[in-house]
């Protein structure tokens, strides 16, 4: 059957003696249009997709990319409640799943796995967003008595840090970077001569440069240069398995509370105590605004951590 135009008066191709007249063919009605429009908009949304199994974006999600522990949340929160749901089962249950995970969980660890599944359901329905959420345990709250001295952490990272994790625990300490970029550093990263290390932040897709100061270039000295540009400066070397031995270093040496990610706390408080602007610190420390800065290390005192916080060249 052929498509009419407002031109044509009769489907040619009927059978031989059947002819329909223009006044046969009943046009849309405002309230077709109307759904045909809605039609259209879900559809531009994905909502279309809503039988779609949360399995097959998993897998859709594996092939975008995921770090080790985003990988580990998916595997041990996400799929064995998810994994078997079709995307509009998975929303309708979504709700109570959200507030169970605020209500129980610590609230940085509540944030990741919520965004996590945030980022999931929005490859079936773009349009999705998590409910505004109320933690309800906000977690420990960083303060100086958790600031070790300089020479207290290297102590502990040269004397009891199993040894292939020591040289990324002192360009955490003397740069401020996390834990995945300090993993993810190519030996294309570090320019020796310019003395500067450049590299795509893990949190924002932001592009940083850290000036390398004596004592991190002398970090860098201990690797067995020259290296493949391609190649990682720390092979071999997983993301757990660091925060794992480091904890456990620093827990032996009567620091329990200690972990690789408060190096990057101790670099930033050090700068701070030296009465660098908290600007400059949030641009260091790649911060998505100062707010975010002034938040977590403003209300740490400069005269509290004086005896907290050695000088980084002691």
């Amino acid at each position: 059957m052929q498509i009419l135009n407002k031109n044509q008066s009769v489907i040619e191709s009927m059978p031989e003696g059947v002819t329909w007249s223009k006044e046969d063919i009943q046009m849309p009605s405002n309230r077709t249009k109307w759904l045909l429009d809605e039609l259209k908009v879900e559809f531009e949304r994905g909502a279309y997709r809503k039988n779609i199994k949360i399995e097959t974006l998993l897998k859709k999600l594996k092939m975008e990319g995921l770090s080790e522990r985003d990988e580990y949340i998916f595997r041990i929160h996400i799929k064995p409640k998810f994994g078997k749901l079709t995307l509009k089962d998975a929303v309708e249950c979504s709700k109570e799943y959200v507030e169970k995970v605020a209500r129980e969980k610590v609230k940085s660890t509540a944030k990741k796995e919520l965004l996590l599944f945030q980022r999931l359901i929005q490859l079936g329905d773009p349009s999705y967003k998590l409910p505004k959420l109320k933690y309800a345990k906000p977690g420990k709250k960083f303060h100086a008595s958790q600031i070790l001295e300089i020479g207290e952490i290297l102590d502990v990272v040269d004397g009891r840090v199993f040894e292939p994790y020591r040289l990324p625990c002192k360009v955490a300490l003397y740069t401020g970077m996390r834990r995945g970029n300090v993993l993810g550093l190519r030996a294309k990263d570090v320019d020796r001569r310019r003395k500067e290390v450049r590299f795509i932040l893990n949190k924002s897709a932001k592009e940083m440069l850290v000036p390398i100061s004596n004592k991190l270039a002398g970090v860098f000295a201990q690797i067995p240069w020259p290296i493949d540009e391609e190649k990682l400066l720390f092979p071999d070397i997983s993301e757990k398995a660091l925060t794992i031995g480091v904890s456990r270093a620093f827990t032996r040496a009567g620091y329990p509370w200690f972990s690789f990610h408060k190096l990057r706390h101790t670099a930033a408080c050090y700068l701070l105590e030296q009465g660098v602007e908290l600007a400059t610190i949030a641009e260091l420390l790649g911060h998505s605004s100062i707010k975010v800065t002034m938040d977590f290390y403003a209300r740490v005192k400069p005269e509290a951590l004086r005896k907290a916080v050695g000088m980084f060249d002691v």
